[in-house]
Parts: structure tokens; sequence; C-alpha cells
């Protein structure tokens, strides 16, 4: 049965008034988007300059499906006898709901934050946990606003809650709302930043993950990352159980990538499939750091990790022919990109297809939302790009342009200032055996090289 009833609504926003209501009413959580509303949902409506919620003129879109409505004025909306909740401030009534079904829930919530790599773990947690029964924001709606309807719709009947959390409306608010029993901190880097905005600031703001985080709590962070003791230093501040993740030596879960994929856990070594890039296999052991600390079943986690699909443009790898006579590796990468995630993408697609045998070729484009040292950031991966030695090498976006012209005298390849361009040449430029790399900003639109190559893939190979 749905968890909001009218007795809920009223303990949720104490000084609400509400309109309509009927006997027997019940709802599924509110939604602040008409796209993605569903049936029986309540529908958070703005009117004037608010911010948050359906706008007034397109609420019609979702009367049909809307069990109640939340607005700041209830007369506008009396003509259509519906149950009507009318708050004092709609910004906050939308975090009064999260927080309400947050002091209910009796299960474990796990909260991933990052600057990249959210949104896999996430749904790796999510896949892991289905079995055992687990509510998650799987739409990556990762802000304060879609962590709380999102959460707002989430199951009591199962032990887990999985939650992808960004900055976006403040750390220290996403915590207090998830009350997260552990806290993972996957990376920083310099995404978003501001004017006069450090990575340092960066990993501050990150580290407030661990604000409500309970004593009972554990922290699960990546001990290679920036400015890695201002996270830890913010666990132990707050008593935490702290678990590190990476590839030193002294990292509690350990990843060996190579040949063979490994995840070394505290009391045992697990071997994952092969042909992971290394970035998919280290977010498999955030999960299997918190599987082990919480007693489930690690096999059982390997099992349903090894036959993950990664997220479109995060690190899926395809095989097939692009014309009948060229197969190629396709590896996409091409939903986003930072400083870090391309460093990172670089070098497991180095390590996965290294050897002089192979025929390498990678596709970037911009690094975007970079800040104001972004230019400094693209010159910099012009030295992880010659340890992998590229057989080609093709750029596309402004920023990109500086660093083919260092790169150009060294190598096969060109420089495109959009994707169209670079998508006529696109056969011209790649070779049967080859293995390839797509990695960009979304806002470059390399995603659409991805679609290309995978439509001719589906045409030529009938497996793919």
């Amino acid at each position: 049965m749905d968890f909001w009833n009218e007795k809920r609504v009223r303990l949720a926003n104490p000084k609400a008034k509400l309109y309509n209501f009927y006997e027997g009413w019940h709802s599924k959580g509110i939604k602040i988007t008409h796209s993605a509303f569903e049936d029986g949902n309540i529908a958070v409506v703005r009117m004037g300059e608010e911010k948050i919620g359906i706008p007034q003129d397109r609420l019609e879109k979702v009367l049909g499906m809307a069990s109640a409505i939340v607005c700041t004025k209830a007369e506008p909306f009396m003509e259509l006898n519906i149950p009507i909740i009318e708050v004092p401030d709609l910004n906050k009534s939308v975090i009064y709901f999260a927080k309400f079904i947050r002091r209910v829930f009796k299960g474990k919530v796990i909260c991933v934050t990052g600057s990249s790599g959210k949104s896999t773990v996430t749904k790796m947690f999510y896949d892991v946990l289905e079995g055992y029964g687990v509510s998650s924001n799987l739409n990556q709606a990762n802000t304060t606003w879609g962590i709380c309807w999102n959460m707002s719709n989430f199951s009591l009947h199962v032990p887990y809650w999985a939650i992808e959390t960004s900055l976006g409306g403040g750390m220290t608010r996403n915590s207090l709302i998830t009350r997260p029993d552990y806290a993972i901190v996957t990376n920083v880097a310099p995404v978003h930043l501001k004017e006069h905005q450090s990575t340092e600031d960066i990993a501050r703001n990150k580290a407030k993950i661990f604000d409500a985080v309970p004593e009972s709590g554990v922290a699960v962070i990546y001990k290679e990352m920036e400015h890695f003791n201002i996270i830890e230093d913010a666990a132990k501040d707050k008593n935490l159980k702290i678990i590190t993740v990476g590839e030193s030596s002294d990292a509690d879960v350990k990843i060996e990538f190579g040949e063979k994929n490994i995840i070394h856990l505290p009391d045992k070594s697990v071997t994952m499939k092969a042909f992971l890039p290394r970035h998919i296999l280290l977010d498999m052991a955030f999960v299997l750091a918190v599987v082990g600390d919480m007693g489930i079943s690690v096999d059982d986690a390997c099992s349903k990790l090894n036959q993950f699909q990664a997220l479109a443009g995060r690190g899926e790898v395809y095989k097939g022919k692009i014309l009948t006579d060229r197969e190629v590796v396709l590896v996409d990468e091409a939903f986003n990109a930072n400083p870090l995630s391309m460093k990172a993408a670089l070098e497991g697609f180095g390590k996965m297809f290294g050897g002089e045998d192979k025929s390498r070729v990678l596709i970037l484009g911009d690094m975007a939302e970079g800040g104001p040292e972004t230019q400094k950031h693209h010159l910099e991966l012009a030295e992880t790009i010659k340890q992998i030695n590229p057989t080609r090498i093709l750029l596309c976006g402004e920023q990109m342009k500086a660093l083919w012209e260092i790169l150009k005298d060294q190598y096969s390849g060109e420089w495109y200032p959009e994707f169209q361009a670079l998508n006529k040449d696109l056969l011209n430029w790649l070779k049967d055996g080859d293995c390839i790399l797509v990695k960009s900003s979304h806002s470059i639109c390399l995603y659409r090289i991805v679609n290309y190559l995978k439509v001719l893939m589906a045409k030529y190979n009938e497996s793919v």
C-alpha cells in the first residue's frame, strides 16, 4: 500500500492546511517535474517566482494522474476538487516529506558522492542488493530536490536505500536529509569550479557527507584521491569507521588491475571478469567494501557485479564489425569527462589494450565546466597520452585544439572543431583491429560518434 495518508502528510508538514481530503486517501510520494510524473503521485506546483515544482500552467499535463497537489495558495486550485496541501514554504515542504519518511525507515542507507563514478556505484549497489530489497534514485536526480522527491517515493518494506548525492543544494543539507549509515566518497576532481575555488574546497564540501552519519556509521574513501587527508580527517572527527579503497598497498580494499582483475578484501581475494575499465573495477571495490562490512555474501555480490552492464557512456565495451572487413573494439566513455576521469580512462585503456600488437585509437573531446584552469588541465593530458602511445588520435572541441598543437607532429590524426565534421571523416580513420576509446563531456556530443558505430555494428554483426 502507498505510504502516504492524511495523517502522515500532516505529521510531515505540521503547518500545512489540508483541503478536499477524503476518508481512505493514500498516495505515492511527491514529484516536482511533470516529465517524471507517475499515476498516484502528489504534484508539487509552483506559482509566480517560486523555483521548485511543476509550473502552474503545466499542471493540466499531470492532473489526471495526481492524487493531490502541494502549493502555497490553495484558492486558485479549489475548483479542481482535488486534495490540496497548502504549505507556507514550497522548498521546505519538499524537504519535510523526505525527512519524515527517513525517520520512519529502519533499514540501512548507503550514500554515494564524488566528482565522478557516483551514478555507476549507486547502480551497482542497486543490482547487488535488488534480491534483498532496495530503493534508489537511479534517475540520477542527485541534488537536494531530486533526492527528496525520490526518497518520498522509496519503499519502507526493503532493508536498503542506495542514494546518489551531489553538492547541489548543499552537502550538509543532503546529509541531514539522508542520514547515511554508509557514506562513500569516490574521488575529488576540478569539476564545476567557480572563480577562486580550488579542489581543496571541493574536498571540504564533499566531506560534509559525513555530517549526519551516526557514530556507528562507516566512511568508505578512495585512498588515492586528491586531498584524501581532508576527507579522512572529516570522517575521523565524526568517529566513523573508515574503510579505504584503492591500489595502494595499505588500502583496506585493494584492486589489482591488468591481465587479471582482482579485488583484495580484508579476509579474501576475488577475481572479477576480464575486459573491465579500471574505474569500473574500482567502483566494484567500493560496493564489495560495503557488502563485506554488512555481512552480505561477497560471492553473491561478485556474481551480480560480473553481470553488471555499465551505464551508457560510462565504460561500456563493444566488439563488432563496422564494415564487412573491419572489426573493432569500442570503449564508450562519452557520457562525461573531467581531468580525473579522463586520466583514469586513458590509463585504464592503456592497460586493457597495451602491447605493440594492439592498435589504439583515442577519440577525445573537451572536458567542459573545468573552471578557470581548464586549458591547463587539457594540456596536462599530453603526458598520459604519450605513455599510452596511441596509433591515432582524433580530438574534438575548442579546448582540445591547443593539445593537438602539441601532439600533431608525433601522432597520426586530426583535430575537429565539432563532432559533425569528425563523424563525417570517422570511417576514413578507423582500421580493422582498432581498439577505440571515446571520452568527452556530454556537451561535446561524442556519444553520437558512439551511437553511429553501434548502428554499424548492429548492421554488420548480428551478435552485437
